[in-house]
């Protein structure tokens, strides 16, 4: 089971990259919307940066084993 175990460094990774997606997301998804104050609360917007972040975990869980650095969630 050792192979199976995520490390430090992973989830560190996996956690940066999320939360750079969320911010990429639901601001894309509010930039797109108008850009207007009122959009900033938006269900809609955070809707988007959620699930953003479901597929950026679900990516990096899935590439883990993939390209040159086996405990990376980066194909590169």
């Amino acid at each position: 089971m050792k192979g199976n175990t995520m490390t430090v460094t992973f989830i560190k990774d996996t956690a940066e990259r999320a939360v750079r997606t969320f911010f990429q997301g639901y601001l894309g998804s509010w930039l797109a919307t108008g850009a207007d104050f009122d959009g900033l609360v938006k269900a809609d917007n955070l809707k988007v940066g959620v699930v953003a972040v479901a597929l950026s975990i679900a990516m990096n869980l899935g590439l883990k084993k993939v390209g040159s650095n086996k405990d990376s969630g980066s194909v590169l």
